[in-house]
């Protein structure tokens, strides 16, 4: 399975505001951005930073893991999938954090996934980008915050979710410091590997399965948005997206003899009932102006003679998100299995 050549790292960031502020309920936009900005301002090798692309997505870090480029040597099929955009190798994830007033030292985080061997490599770099970039304020309204410890989520070897202390904030003289931890990334990896050892714990068929949509999900079916979720619809959905994704940041495409099996076990699952609904925002943007962000959240409940072959993917794509929009935290589900 070349999935194993596509680890994951899921790093929280939990930050500190310096000053009162409003912000978005909706947070995954303006964090995306000043992600970018940070990130940008750390790598970009130009005298002046690129403001319509990266320009030599070749060398530089950001155009390598924010902008990549089409390469040549993906197949066929892949280049199909991802048309002229390439994903980046991250997706931010807000917490459903709603609140749209922060008053000085309130406590507030934010999760980022980050997807493959170089971008794992970049951890120091990304903290530190943060770490400035919080200082200086993020979004059209310059949310002024300090960031005061980041932990890599990991799966124990005990069958559940450990923090692992990347860097954290100690009181230095007058002010603070981010303090390192010692890591190694082979400590804070995600990968299929995990989830099929996640999946293992099931020694009977698991025949019912729950699937909250946490964030709006947006997938097009033959032209048509899909306003029902139809288990074929996200399996497909996330089918595209691991593929796409070991292509671009693993070491080649995940083959049809692997995911091609499991379409087929999805095409017969049944969709018992739901209770998801129709959700928008508006997002601003200086490129394209204000438009809806949408998809269908809430539960679904799912049945099938045995849910086990699947599991493995779906655990691992809870933290890859599905859909349009993606990158600013959309299409995030978590999976709900009865023991």
């Amino acid at each position: 399975m070349n999935l194993e050549n596509l680890p994951l790292a899921r790093l929280r960031f939990e930050l500190k505001a310096l000053e009162a502020v409003d912000v978005s309920p909706y947070k995954g936009d303006m964090l995306r951005m000043a992600l970018l900005w940070w990130l940008s301002d750390f790598w970009c090798p130009q005298p002046q930073r690129c403001r319509n692309g990266c320009r030599r997505p070749d060398v530089c870090m950001f155009g390598r893991l924010c902008e990549p480029l089409v390469d040549p040597a993906w197949s066929p099929q892949t280049r199909r999938l991802i048309g002229d955009t390439p994903p980046p190798a991250y997706a931010v994830w807000d917490m459903q954090d709603r609140r749209t007033h922060f008053t000085p030292d309130d406590a507030w985080s934010f999760e980022v996934t980050l997807i493959g061997e170089l971008a794992l490599r970049q951890i120091p770099a990304i903290i530190a980008a943060v770490q400035q970039g919080a200082e200086s304020g993020m979004g059209r309204v310059r949310a002024r915050s300090s960031v005061q410890r980041v932990v890599a989520l990991v799966w124990s070897a005990a069958g559940q979710w450990a923090e692992h202390t990347l860097t954290a904030a100690e009181k230095v003289d007058q002010g603070e410091s981010l303090l390192w931890q010692s890591y190694r990334v082979e400590e804070i990896t995600l990968n299929i590997l995990q989830a099929v050892r996640w999946a293992e714990q099931w020694t009977v068929p698991v025949q019912t399965l729950r699937i909250d949509y946490l964030s709006p999900v947006k997938l097009k079916e033959r032209g048509q948005w899909v306003e029902i979720p139809e288990f074929s619809a996200v399996a497909r959905a996330l089918t595209r997206r691991l593929r796409i994704l070991s292509e671009v940041f693993g070491d080649r495409e995940w083959p049809h003899t692997e995911y091609g099996p499991l379409l087929d076990l999805a095409e017969i699952v049944r969709l018992e009932h739901h209770e998801t609904h129709w959700l928008d925002y508006t997002r601003h943007s200086k490129q394209s102006g204000t438009y809806l962000v949408e998809g269908f959240v809430g539960p679904a409940w799912y049945t099938a003679e045995d849910f086990r072959p699947l599991l493995p993917v779906l655990w691992l794509g809870q933290w890859l998100h599905i859909g349009k929009s993606y990158v600013i935290g959309n299409g995030r589900y978590r999976l709900q299995i009865d023991a």
